[in-house]
């Protein structure tokens, strides 16, 4: 009787540890499948990253070929080919010209603060010391403004984590201007959206927006409808057309105010393009230079960055 009793107990010992063996096991393999599941899983999206960027890449040529074959030289317009959106097999890009936007640059370099000062008013929303926000601007890439502002503004950053310093010379991007002492909190795609750092200076009068236009020239506010719809219809060929468009005197200061801030040619322009492969969805940023004699030189690629790169079936 007690040999059975303990054969009994020691069928059921086997038992539990088979039992504890068998999920433990079981254990393991869920473990591992999940691993490579979530190995297949990031392969698939490294795949479907490099697949968007390698197509995304392959727009440059098209946007090359496109700026080349401008039958406007002198001009650019709403109107051009280029100008209007594209979409093929997956990709989708716009290409505009950077000279639609304020350059942070030439504004910092220019000597007409009040008309400065005028400007960013109108720009900035309102409440704020802009003339503060000039001046760090201004020491921020090296021009020496106001000696108390700039030991303020060397203070701020050395508080920061991790602390910084000044460039000491020009923005390399708009972005940057979010390390600029009083400038942190600005919204960084109204930044890109409102200013660059490639171009010339003068604005496109074909392409920046009506609020800009008004910033720098609020003299045109009751002819600023005729110029829009001049730009939007036909587009300036040449400045001097909007004598007529908006009744401006040629020898008035307004117009030889407009010849300093307006021009009708772009050389600098911003590709975004979005590209879609395998879930993975990519957004590129391209700025590139297009030489005045284009028609035997190539345009040059002369910044790119990631705007975002993004897996919806994650997101989700």
């Amino acid at each position: 009787m007690s040999m059975n009793k303990n054969h009994e107990q020691s069928k059921g010992v086997v038992l539990v540890l088979v039992l504890v063996i068998f999920m433990a096991l079981s254990s393991l393999t869920l473990m591992t499948i999940e691993v490579s599941s979530r190995g297949a899983a990031e392969a698939s999206r490294m795949r479907g990253e490099y697949e968007a960027h390698f197509a995304a890449e392959e727009v440059l040529s098209l946007v090359y070929r496109q700026l080349r074959e401008d039958d406007t030289p002198f001009s650019d317009s709403s109107k051009d080919k280029w100008a209007k959106e594209w979409s093929s097999d997956g990709v989708s890009y716009t290409i505009r010209p950077c000279n639609e936007k304020i350059n942070l640059n030439k504004l910092s370099e220019n000597q007409d603060q009040k008309k400065i000062v005028s400007i960013m008013k109108s720009i900035l929303p309102g409440g704020l010391d802009v003339s503060r926000l000039l001046g760090s601007l201004g020491n921020w890439v090296g021009k020496k403004t106001n000696s108390v502002l700039e030991k303020m503004d060397r203070l701020y950053y050395a508080t920061q984590s991790p602390s910084y310093e000044p460039a000491n010379g020009n923005l390399k991007t708009p972005e940057e201007i979010l390390l600029v002492s009083g400038w942190r909190d600005f919204n960084r795609k109204w930044v890109v959206d409102t200013f660059t750092v490639w171009d010339e200076g003068k604005l496109n009068i074909n392409f920046v927006s009506r609020d800009t236009l008004l910033a720098f020239f609020p003299e045109l506010g009751p002819k600023i409808d005729n110029i829009l719809h001049w730009r939007d219809s036909r587009g300036f060929t040449d400045l001097s057309q909007i004598i007529t468009v908006a009744g401006i005197m040629a020898d008035s200061d307004l117009y030889r105010d407009m010849l300093n801030f307006l021009t009708v040619k772009s050389n600098f322009f911003e590709v975004l393009v979005t590209s879609e492969a395998s879930g993975c969805k990519v957004v590129k940023r391209y700025i590139i230079s297009r030489p005045e004699n284009f028609q035997n030189q190539l345009p040059k690629l002369i910044y790119q960055s990631d705007v975002s790169v993004t897996f919806p079936e994650i997101n989700s």
